[in-house]
């Protein structure tokens, strides 16, 4: 069965550290489009960095922002699903950081806040295409005044600290958050019903393309769900062994511009040598 639909990771799939994008991973997903196969983003990220990209490479479409707690459509801003973390379990996770001395972002209507402009605040927005910082003082205070749910919270370590929290935090709020690793320096947790994979299932059912004809292409743990559902999960090389062990198919890593080579060989039919 042929494809119909490509959601494509961001960070460490379309793109590096220095978030560029190749040439030949721009050509492949013009291609793709110009073949009438419909382009999708499927990212951590918030929506407005996800438009950015969107932008970039002309696709327009529901966007899975947030690892699949918001859809929303570009550029019509229709949004398609949004699930926030009740703010009680929100509330709590501020409160489990601040004593930890973690530095915590949170997302309220695809706004960033942090208490102060951290190393850590500083870092996270650099990578997100300079991101502004709303920095509102002790988050729990400012939450309970403002009086949203957010849609996402992410505790930013150094990459040797990140799988011992992410194992604490896991264990800690697991049964009524989803907690993944969507970087080597992020710990995410979101609502306990997003997922990338969810996302993509109603995005493929919004478009009336099966499952069969979906292809998922991503590298990391919070890619997994996503690449296993689809009928074409592909994982990036380098990925992490589970996400490797998952995907029948594994295309070469971001810097050997993998993603162009699996829409090329895998949507486009191209061989080769």
């Amino acid at each position: 069965m042929s494809v119909r639909l490509i959601a494509l990771d961001l960070d460490g799939t379309l793109f590096g550290d220095d978030l560029i994008i190749s040439d030949r991973t721009r050509t492949a997903i013009a291609a793709a489009q110009s073949a009438g196969i419909l382009v999708t983003i499927a990212t951590g990220r918030m929506f407005r960095s996800a438009v950015h990209v969107a932008r970039e490479l002309a696709i327009s479409g529901p966007l899975i922002c947030y690892q699949g707690a918001l859809i929303r459509h570009h550029p019509s801003g229709e949004v398609l699903l949004h699930k926030t973390v009740p703010l009680p379990d929100a509330l709590e996770v501020i409160a489990a950081t601040r004593r930890a001395k973690l530095h915590l972002n949170v997302y309220l209507d695809d706004e960033l806040y942090v208490e102060s402009a951290t190393p850590e605040a500083l870092y996270y927005s650099r990578i997100n295409m300079d991101l502004p910082l709303n920095e509102v003082g002790e988050l729990g205070t400012w939450l309970s005044k403002a009086g949203g749910e957010p849609t996402k919270l992410v505790i930013v370590t150094d990459p040797g600290r990140t799988d011992a929290v992410l194992a604490e935090y896991t264990s800690r709020f697991g049964a009524d958050l989803q907690v993944t690793k969507s970087h080597p320096r992020f710990t995410e947790l979101t609502n306990a019903q997003c997922s990338k994979g969810r996302a993509l299932a109603l995005v493929a059912a919004h478009h009336r393309v099966a499952q069969a004809e979906v292809m998922a292409i991503g590298d990391g743990l919070n890619d997994l769900d996503m690449l296993t559902w689809a009928g074409y999960g592909i994982a990036m090389g380098g990925s992490p062994e589970a996400v490797l062990s998952a995907c029948r198919i594994v295309c070469p890593t971001v810097e050997l511009d993998g993603a162009a080579e699996a829409i090329e060989r895998y949507a486009l039919g191209r061989t080769f040598g």
